[in-house]
């Protein structure tokens, strides 16, 4: 299964906390949950219709692709797009696979505890993206 998230990639964030009548509760950020929407219609539409999910080890991949700086000059662009330059920024390519993992359970497969094999790239592209590919691990 393939499938492209479009938009500049997104890592998962660290919970606010609050009091709620004395209770301390873990609040999930709105952004996470946008995000993690986002994903979960992206597969949505991809998924073909005789599309079942997982109930054994998975391998995925996660290539993040964002967008050149527009601060690069016409060298560094030319090399960020050959995969000669990399991007070495935030979010981190662990926080990226996190979001995109738990967007998908209940969805894809029944529990990310079932991927085995994880793979996450981080490059620049032209248009910013996510594209993840993952498949029964044999």
């Amino acid at each position: 299964m393939e499938f492209e998230v479009v938009g500049a990639p997104v890592g998962k964030r660290r919970p606010k906390f609050s009091t709620i009548h004395g209770y301390a509760q873990a609040l999930k950020p709105k952004e996470d949950v946008i995000y993690e929407n986002l994903v979960k219609i992206m597969f949505q539409q991809a998924k073909p219709n005789n599309y079942s999910m997982f109930n054994k080890p998975i391998k995925m991949k996660i290539e993040a692709y964002f967008a050149i700086p527009k601060s690069f000059s016409k060298v560094k662009q030319s090399q960020a797009l050959e995969g000669k330059l990399l991007p070495l920024t935030k979010p981190d390519a662990d926080n990226i696979a996190k979001i995109i993992c738990d967007a998908l359970n209940d969805v894809a497969y029944k529990d990310d505890t079932q991927i085995v094999e994880l793979a996450i790239i981080k490059r620049y592209a032209m248009e910013p993206k996510v594209k993840i590919t993952f498949d029964e691990y044999c």
